[in-house]
C-alpha cells in the first residue's frame, strides 16, 4: 500500500474505474471470504454464492504454479471469466489468498489500469 493511502481510498479508486460497474469486490483467505464492497443490488445474490465462490476461488489458486509452468510468462496475476451478466476477475497473492472483482458484463474498462489498481489492494 502507498504512503498516506487509506483501503478506503483504493477501493475508491476501483469504483471509479469501473465507473458505476463495480459490483463486488471481496478479499479472501483459506478461512473465508470478506466482502470489502457490494453494490446494493447485487447484495443479496453475495449473501447466497460467496460461500461456493470462496471455494472455488482457493481451487483456483491451487493450480497457479501449474499454469506459471504452461504459459512460461512469468508470475499469474489475474484470471478473467466472462458472463452474460457479469466479468469477474481473481487476482492471485499469496497460497490461499487473493482478491475478487465483479462488474457488469457490458462496461468498458480500461482492463489493464482497473487490474492494477485491484492489485493495489493485495
Amino acid at each position: 500500500m502507498h504512503i498516506g493511502i487509506t483501503p478506503q481510498d483504493e477501493i475508491d479508486a476501483i469504483r471509479q474505474e469501473a465507473n458505476g460497474a463495480l459490483r463486488v469486490l471481496a478479499t479472501y483467505d483459506r478461512e473465508g471470504y470478506d466482502p470489502i464492497y457490494v453494490r446494493g443490488d447485487v447484495e443479496p445474490k453475495v449473501e447466497t454464492v460467496a460461500e461456493e465462490i470462496h471455494d472455488e476461488l482457493v481451487i483456483q489458486g491451487m493450480g497457479r504454479e501449474y499454469l506459471e509452468q504452461l504459459f512460461e510468462a512469468g508470475e499469474l496475476h489475474c484470471s478473467m471469466h466472462r458472463f452474460d451478466e457479469i466479468t469477474t476477475f481473481h487476482f492471485l497473492d499469496e497460497r490461499f489468498t487473493g482478491l475478487f472483482a465483479s462488474i457488469d458484463s457490458g462496461a468498458d474498462i480500461r482492463l489493464a489500469t482497473f487490474a492494477d489498481r485491484c492489485r493495489e489492494l493485495l
